[in-house]
């Protein structure tokens, strides 16, 4: 087979599409760099063990303003401060946590020490800044709050950022599909059990922007654009905080499912190097991480940190020998010689190939006493390479002159992804604004290589580009918080604020050799059929470049009625320039019966906007239909049309309009005892107008597939159209489920502790009411929302998720064994019989991990992902395209590859 590399193809003129902005953001800076501080006063100190041991890494938080740093390597933190009162806590992982009230006056300085106790489990006891607008610990919050530290994020040993979360939080998920077009590279991951977009994403609590690529084929989130988690380095993330409660109101749209906040690494002590590799236990699915990290000082209060990062990782294959004819029969009818020595092993059926580079940076900069500049955000570079199905030699779609023993067709594709945030903050008394600016762009290319155009006959080339998807945000934020002292026992946070954002949305089309019917017939006659084979190019006619924008307004409270009784309320007003506007509100509560146990709960009404790829997504691509009179998928080229095309109006079809839900959550936080921790949490989120993709409208054809009259053919007929399907608002959803989290941490002496922690989630979604079919539709709601969607959104994720971890320290050597357990999952592949449905049965999942770190600076690390090499039941036969696929290919919530192990060794400097 001829084999095109990609990255020698690649040819970029001018600036890249993603890296195109309307507004410098550097003008933000200039903007507010002249702004005039007033007089402050430092305000430092110490935080010290109880054996008086300075500790370095504690956080030491300003409570009133939100601001926050880390001790150094004597133990010393520093802040300058307007005069006034403020709550200064400090946190460090393994201690108990300790604040104190300062009262800052003029001249100063000011001085508060600490000295806390290690005796505390590390749950709970991080410093969070999501779902409060006060700094708060994770178990004082009203809303549930996971947070993941850099050490969790570096013991769990993945190579994705996305698999990384999965195997830590129990509620968040990362579904492995494969031969599944852009997914295969850029695969959607969700919270607990919702939408993928239906979690929002931050970066240091700034709105993070969506990937370009919709899913459009059979996986989990089907017609869903994401945010490509992936795109950001592990190594740059300081702690990701997951807030498990809808959210419009306090973040915007798309936090029905809850808000995902990654704080970048903001360290000053040091430069670490990292380097991993590793394998599967089968000899594929090389992998190999390099990653830098370097932290310096800018002045007495500013910083900067850098990550560069390069992650490598081969294909795996799990596919099954292929037991069909390749070849032509010979004239006298006797089997092809080729048949004989063919490989049949001709699939590829696993995790794409992927090289990705990326640079992220993180910096603040004091100006005068009062005020600052910050600036995060990178750029990140993926190369892809999955495969199709594979055409074999006496294919109608093959062209025996050009690939005479058939070919696998390669999907390349290449994922430029840029973010950069510039803000400035100013302090005034016990006040604070904050106004910034945010940037981003994904870009997602595809590049086809070794495949065809069949309808040009000998004279096509191998490789063509099939289009790029673009998407672009900028959003700008100014945000006012501070406290409010009145007669209540404490002060009132208050926050309130603005957002103007704008989207932009396009579709490049591809080259004419990617789209093209050059009409020469196929190798039977027959008419062939048109663009390179396995993604056909986006076409002239499909090409987009949609903008809209968005206004929003919002008001957040947390009112202290007593010592023992804290309230939050909140309201969120957005008018978006596509479909209008929208009022969501929250209210959240937490009463504290004793310092070691409260209740907490919430109810809150949510949206998510309808995204610009899914109201102008379109396109003419190959999907697979399972055909139950031959037992096999079969390939068929079906439309999809933007919402406000022609062919959607004549199908009745109403415009898209936003998703709303209500959520309601109630819990609570539990310390029975100094070293045990318990949070339990149960919730219900209903969602009215979800948007899914129809199923396939096909016009009628008779028995022997000859074309008839009715009404789907009268209404495609005119566009030239056999198949069509598009999005709409079809179906409403209730999700219900139960989280918990168990954290016990025990010092067995100085330099000896032990700590365990067990979290689990519940959930279940399922479609109610009756599918909202338009008129012209009428009788057809089960083509408009089949089962096989009802199902992939019912039981296509496991419905519990269990992580079991232990952790043993002594002086430089940790051991740590941790245990996820993946729930049933459901597979379907025929809209019409049930009787081949397959149930996977939930999987335990064994990780083990060695390290000795030296006093030097230097770490290894050995360990094994799935130690005891789990799979996944094997498809049954009537789904396994000829036992060619082994396994489930849109429904494995821990993929299909088996164990692996690896090796690592860092050096801190």
């Amino acid at each position: 087979m001829e084999r095109i590399d990609f990255a020698t193809a690649k040819r970029r003129e001018g600036i890249p599409a993603c890296w195109k902005w309307s507004l410098p953001p550097l003008l933000f800076f200039f903007l507010f760099g002249s702004v005039a501080s007033a007089q402050e006063v430092t305000l430092s100190g110490r935080v010290i063990d109880a054996q008086n041991v300075p500790l370095a890494e504690a956080e030491v938080t300003i409570t009133e303003l939100g601001s926050s740093t880390q001790t150094d390597q004597q133990g010393r933190y520093q802040f300058s401060v307007a005069p006034g009162v403020y709550t200064v806590a400090v946190t460090k992982v393994g201690f108990l946590p300790q604040d104190k009230v300062a009262q800052v006056e003029v001249p100063g300085p000011v001085t508060l020490n600490f000295q806390i106790a290690r005796i505390l489990p590390q749950f709970g006891q991080e410093i969070v800044v999501i779902g409060t607008r006060a700094a708060r610990t994770a178990v004082e919050t009203p809303v549930p709050v996971d947070v993941l530290i850099t050490e969790e994020i570096r013991e769990a040993s993945q190579v994705e950022t996305s698999r990384i979360i999965q195997f830590l939080a129990p509620s968040f998920n990362f579904s492995t599909s494969t031969i599944s077009d852009g997914t295969d590279i850029v695969r959607p991951s969700t919270l607990r059990g919702l939408g993928p977009d239906q979690t929002l994403v931050l970066i240091n609590g700034k709105r993070r922007h969506n990937s370009a690529l919709v899913h459009v084929n059979g996986s989990v989130g089907r017609g869903t654009a994401g945010v490509d988690l992936n795109a950001i380095p592990a190594s740059a993330i300081k702690k990701i905080e997951i807030l498990r409660d809808g959210a419009s109101a306090q973040y915007g749209s798309d936090a029905i499912a809850g808000v995902l906040n990654i704080v970048l690494q903001d360290q000053t002590e040091y430069t670490e190097i990292d380097f991993s590799a590793g394998q599967t236990f089968k000899g594929d699915g090389e992998s190999f991480v390099l990653s830098a990290n370097h932290g310096e000082r800018l002045g007495q209060r500013g910083f900067i940190n850098l990550t560069a990062e390069w992650r490598d990782r081969g294909f795996t294959n799990r596919a099954g020998a292929d037991p069909r004819q390749q070849f032509l029969s010979l004239p006298d009818g006797s089997p092809d010689p080729r048949e004989a020595t063919f490989n049949r092993i001709n699939h590829r059926y696993g995790d794409a190939e992927s090289n990705n580079i990326s640079l992220f940076a993180n910096s603040e900069i004091g100006l005068g006493e009062q005020s600052d500049l910050y600036f995060f955000g990178g750029a990140s570079q993926r190369d892809g390479e999955s495969a199709g199905f594979y055409r074999r030699s006496l294919d109608s779609r093959n062209v025996p002159q050009v690939h005479p023993e058939g070919f696998l067709p390669l999907i390349n594709t290449d994922v430029e992804d840029l973010s950069l945030t510039s803000g400035f903050r100013h302090r005034f008394g016990a006040w604070a604004l904050d106004a910034s600016l945010t940037l981003g762009a994904n870009a997602f290319e595809f590049f086809i290589s070794n495949s065809v155009n069949a309808s040009l006959g000998a004279a096509s080339s191998t490789a063509a580009r099939a289009g790029t998807l673009n998407f672009r945000q900028q959003t700008f934020n100014l945000d006012f918080f501070g406290t409010v002292q009145g007669d209540l026992p404490r002060p009132i946070n208050l926050a309130f604020g603005a957002e103007v954002r704008r989207d932009n949305y396009e579709i490049e089309a591809g080259e004419l050799t990617s789209y093209v019917d050059g009409g020469v017939p196929n190798q039977f006659g027959g008419r062939a059929a048109a663009g390179i084979q396995v993604f056909p190019g986006f076409r002239p006619s499909n090409q987009v470049d949609e903008s809209r924008s968005n206004v929003a307004g919002y008001v957040d409270a947390e009112i202290p009625l007593s010592e023992e009784f804290l309230l939050g309320l909140a309201g969120r007003f957005e008018h978006y320039s596509d479909f209008g506007s929208n009022l969501s509100g929250k209210l959240a509560g937490r009463y504290e019966f004793t310092p070691r146990f409260a209740v907490r709960g919430s109810v809150s009404n949510g949206f998510r906007a309808p995204s610009l790829h899914q109201s102008f997504f379109n396109n003419t691509s190959t999907q697979f239909v399972f055909s139950q009179a031959t037992g096999e998928l079969v390939p068929f080229e079906v439309g999809t049309f933007r919402n406000d095309s022609a062919i959607v109006q004549g199908f009745g079809v109403a415009p898209l309009q936003e998703e709303t839900s209500l959520s309601y959550s109630l819990g609570f936080t539990a310390r029975p005892a100094d070293s045990l921790s318990l949070t339990a949490d149960v919730f219900k989120t209903d969602i009215d107008d979800r948007i899914v993709i129809s199923g396939q409208f096909q016009a009628e054809t008779d028995a022997s597939g000859n074309p008839v009259d009715g009404p789907i053919r009268r209404i495609l007929e005119p566009f030239g159209a056999n198949a069509a399907q598009f999005f709409t608002n079809a179906i409403d959803t209730e999700t219900e489920g139960v989280d918990v989290v168990l954290a016990y941490f025990k010092p067995i002496a100085e330099t000896r502790s032990f700590s365990f922690t067990a979290a689990a989630n519940w959930n279940r979604t399922q479609v109610v009411g009756t599918v909202r079919t338009p008129p012209v539709l009428a009788g057809l709601g089960e083509t408009l929302f089949d089962r096989i969607e009802r199902e992939r959104i019912e039981y296509a994720q496991p419905r519990a998720h269990y992580n079991i971890s232990a952790k043993y320290r002594h002086g430089g050597f940790t051991g740590l064994v941790r245990f996820n357990y993946f729930g049933n999952v459901k597979t379907v592949e025929s809209a019409s019989n049930p009787a081949i449905d397959q149930v996977f049965p939930g999987e335990w999942l064994t990780d083990l991990e060695f390290a000795y770190k030296f006093q030097s600076g230097l770490r290894l690390a050995v360990g094994s992902n799935n130690i005891f090499d789990v799979f996944p039941d094997p498809n049954r036969p009537e789904i396994s395209f000829n036992g060619i696929f082994v396994y489930p290919r849109r429904t494995a919530p821990f993929g299909f590859n088996g164990g692996s192990w690896y090796t690592r060794i860092s050096y801190r400097f």
